[in-house]
């Protein structure tokens, strides 16, 4: 049986306030290995959470992917508790443990109050710093080689002036120079590492003994756009930013989706409709007979809404229990139609739906986890219907991976793309990112744009129509926009500029290519016999309108 503080641990973590380093992720893992031995377990347990995919916890050490908390914490507490903390033996140890509170605190809360949920680079190692930085590691903790100095702290990302590495506490941010760094720099960002390691393990320790309390983020004062623009046709500009606190009563869930003039804001068995530019939401549809849950949305051409959700027959109903359909929604908020899905899900799975599209032959395109083709039994990744619910094709990625978590869109051109990557190889865990158009006929990939994002960029989260180029894409390290046959995708907006929060944010894609943030700063919660649920709090909710220019 639990007691008080583990349950206070997993509290804190089932509330995603706690990010782990990625220094940690290779030991994390092994611990998480062994906590979800069996897979096909974790991953029916991360699709009935909407969280990580099986993919997406395979490359977790290797990727950067977003890490999920209830499950790090413990294990940043296990590794304490079994005695292989992050501090060597030797003069590492003595290094580490000559830190005071006051260093310790701090470092702890640049991981604590942080916007992102992994480290971010203003660039990526060259191919000859990644090889020096492991021989360096080596030498710091076998050797005792030590710095001279350490990285320099910003408190925002234009103070930094291109000379010596940095360090942007915000966002997790490093900041290395063009040229290729020195050893000094080098060691310089392994010792902060090392350091922001230890704290968070001896924090963590210190919380548990009742010696510390976790620090309370600065809540910033929203700068909201003023009055005059929110009222002018500036608000459908593709390139005006926007700033708009939410006035509306909807208690969010996980799900936004762009309609072709408003947004549509998914809660606990409700769905509402927002104006583009507006603070306040309307009710568009609640006619729900089961308790619902909201998974992803989208519009066809002719304004009709698609829904896809899990449905229970009663609060008292367990997870497992859950049943997952697609509703049709005409643009009055009157039913059309409801498609079962179970026929889809393959045997031993809970059916998962992340992303959806409509093309312009009203063709559903599905992102899914733990459906299969009828053809052959298959587990697909993006399934394919039409508007009544019959099957039409199934699409295979071949030779390229089709993440669950990355994004799905209609082109300019009027196909449907995906994201796509290369599959995982421990020899070699580069992650390179592409997008690909679907071809519903032969149920393959059609016309190929691989490797076209920085190498090691996180995921595609969203794929969509820019205003001024063919594609905006949005994910954990920025925003990005592409022309079709150009080499590479420009990083328009990067992570670490971040208007909010970036991990945990909901997103959609505008028509005009702009990327609408809803960011919450505060949940309520509420116990059921399925499980706890996390309510964002109105008030505490912000739009944020960014151009994908």
């Amino acid at each position: 049986m639990r007691d008080k503080w583990e349950d206070m641990v997993f509290d804190m973590a089932d509330e995603e306030k706690m990010i782990m380093p990625l220094t940690l992720s290779n030991k994390i893992e092994d611990t998480l290995c062994k906590l979800k031995a069996d897979e096909g377990m974790a991953q029916d347990d991360d699709a009935r959470r909407g969280q990580s995919a099986p993919k997406r916890r395979k490359n977790m050490s290797k990727r950067g992917k977003k890490w999920k908390k209830s499950l790090l914490l413990a294990a940043a507490l296990m590794i304490l508790a079994s005695g292989t903390a992050m501090a060597s033996v030797g003069a590492v140890r003595e290094r580490m443990e000559a830190m005071n509170r006051r260093k310790i605190e701090s470092y702890f809360a640049q991981i604590y109050t942080t916007k992102m949920g992994h480290d971010n680079y203003n660039r990526p190692y060259t191919g000859t710093e990644k090889e020096r930085l492991e021989a360096l590691n080596d030498a710091y903790e076998k050797e005792a080689n030590f710095p001279k100095g350490e990285l320099t702290m910003l408190d925002a990302a234009e103070d930094y002036k291109g000379r010596g590495v940095a360090f942007l506490g915000d966002t997790t941010t490093f900041f290395f120079p063009d040229k290729e760094m020195s050893d000094e720099e080098l060691l310089r960002v392994i010792d902060f590492m090392h350091k922001r390691d230890y704290s968070l393990a001896k924090m963590n320790e210190m919380v548990a003994a009742g010696e510390a309390q976790m620090p309370e983020p600065d809540q910033e004062e929203i700068e909201a756009t003023d009055a005059e623009t929110l009222a002018s046709d500036a608000v459908y500009e593709p390139e005006q930013r926007l700033v708009i606190p939410y006035t509306g009563d909807l208690e969010l869930d996980q799900t936004v989706a762009a309609g072709r003039n408003e947004i549509f804001l998914a809660g606990w068995n409700a769905v509402h409709k927002m104006e583009i530019g507006s603070s306040d939401s309307e009710l568009f549809f609640d006619d729900f007979d089961k308790t619902t849950r909201i998974l992803a949305m989208c519009q066809d051409t002719d304004g009709n809404v698609y829904m896809a959700v899990w449905q229970w027959a009663d609060e008292e109903a367990q997870p497992e229990q859950m049943e997952l359909a697609v509703l049709a929604v005409d643009k009055e908020g009157k039913l059309l139609r409801k498609i079962d899905m179970a026929p889809y899900i393959a045997q031993g799975r809970q059916g998962y739906i992340r992303r959806m599209a409509v093309d312009g032959n009203g063709y559903l395109y599905l992102k899914t986890a733990g459906l299969k083709s009828i053809q052959d039994e298959a587990e697909c990744e993006i399934l394919v219907l039409d508007k009544e619910g019959a099957y039409v094709n199934s699409i295979s990625g071949g030779e390229y991976a089709l993440d669950i978590l990355g994004g799905l869109g209609v082109g300019k051109d009027g196909k449907v793309y995906t994201q796509i990557g290369n599959y995982y190889d421990p020899d070699n865990p580069e992650n390179m990112l592409g997008i690909a158009s679907v071809d519903t006929e032969r149920g393959t990939l059609g016309d190929i744009y691989y490797d076209i994002l920085p190498e090691n960029t996180i995921m595609i989260d969203i794929v969509a129509q820019g205003a001024q180029t063919d594609f905006v894409f949005w994910g954990y390290d920025g925003i990005f926009t592409y022309n079709l046959g150009d080499e590479s995708a420009v990083n328009v907006l990067p992570a670490y500029e971040a208007p909010c929060d970036w991990e945990g944010v909901r997103a959609c894609a505008l028509p005009d290519g702009r990327i609408v943030f809803a960011d919450c700063t505060e949940y309520r919660t509420e116990e059921t016999a399925g499980g706890k649920r996390f309510y964002s709090i109105p008030e505490k909710t912000c739009f944020y309108y960014e151009p994908g220019m």
